[in-house]
């Protein structure tokens, strides 16, 4: 089996890099952490550029520290550009949305270095690979793919439609297959419908998250499961789906409200869920979704019957 100490591994998480080091799979490891489904990824900036506008956004929702953030970001951004350094770089990345964003920003920083057709390998998967048992991790590293010119030019593309200010431009590229990249086409479909819906304003998460609470009392995890049973690929962590909660009690238009230390669907809620209320009549929506920024001024909408943005 083909194992070396020179090679640059880089995969979705700590989950997945723990797998592959106790599966002496040899080499540098990288883990690149950044949920790109949300908030800002825009247009034309470069990877050190794109780094900066996630700490910012990262730090003002509170998903972590602003200093180690900046900290984590440059020596990710650092590593990677240091690709040449190594004989060989194998990317490790799953099915979901959350990998296939990754692997885009990573195999489009990864092109501009100009490194030798071979020195980069791909592992793509529609299994998790944190679930995964050594056993089952091991085979996937010497049926791993070259990363061919036309992969990179796929990349590419796909990641300028996914950051661009058009939502047209992403509805495009769920509707094409993309060369080497197998799971990415659902996946975009996925992120389509992460726009507010003709039928009530809400994002898929978000009424996920609802229908989630009004089945009954639970505590948070337990919401978190039932809310994720509904996904195909599920790419929610924890701590985004909690943020979705709480976009949901928000102040102006909440959804869920506290009640004896139960989360329950306010009156509002109970309308939205039957079709006879718009959350964004009563809330103001300020969201990124890739290189869109939906504002309350003409808010771009998925049709799901119509499998479409209106």
């Amino acid at each position: 089996m083909a194992r070396s100490a020179a090679a640059l591994h880089i995969t979705n998480g700590d989950g997945a890099l723990y797998l592959l080091k106790k599966a002496g799979i040899l080499g540098t490891y990288l883990a690149w952490r950044d949920a790109l489904n949300d908030g800002p990824v825009p247009a034309g900036l470069s990877l050190e550029e794109t780094s900066a506008v996630r700490t910012n956004y990262l730090a003002e929702r509170g998903f972590a520290n602003p200093i180690r953030v900046i900290h984590d970001f440059q020596r990710r951004d650092a590593q990677l550009r240091s690709a040449g350094d190594f004989e060989e770089v194998v990317l490790w990345f799953e099915h979901d949305l959350f990998d296939q964003l990754q692997i885009l920003q990573v195999l489009t920083a990864l092109e501009e270095l100009n490194l030798e057709p071979g020195r980069i390998a791909v592992v793509q998967t529609d299994h998790y690979l944190a679930s995964m048992t050594i056993d089952e991790i091991l085979p996937l590293l010497p049926k791993r793919r070259t990363a061919t010119a036309a992969i990179f030019r796929s990349a590419r593309r796909s990641w300028e439609r996914f950051t661009s200010p058009s939502p047209a431009e992403l509805y495009a590229a769920a509707g094409e297959d993309a060369i080497g990249l197998p799971f990415l086409r659902p996946a975009l479909q996925r992120l389509c419908e992460e726009y507010p819906w003709t039928r009530d304003g809400l994002s898929r998460s978000q009424r996920q998250a609802l229908y989630a609470v009004a089945r009954g009392p639970a505590r948070e995890d337990e919401l978190f499961t039932r809310a994720q049973a509904r996904e195909e690929a599920y790419f929610l962590g924890k701590r985004a789906f909690a943020k979705i909660l709480a976009d949901l009690r928000a102040d102006r238009g909440a959804l869920v409200e506290d009640e004896g230390g139960t989360l329950v669907p306010t009156s509002l809620g109970r309308r939205v869920m039957a079709g006879d209320a718009d959350w964004l009549d009563e809330h103001a929506i300020d969201r990124w979704i890739g290189g869109v920024h939906l504002v309350a001024n003409g808010v771009t909408r998925w049709d799901e019957d119509s499998g479409r943005f209106l």
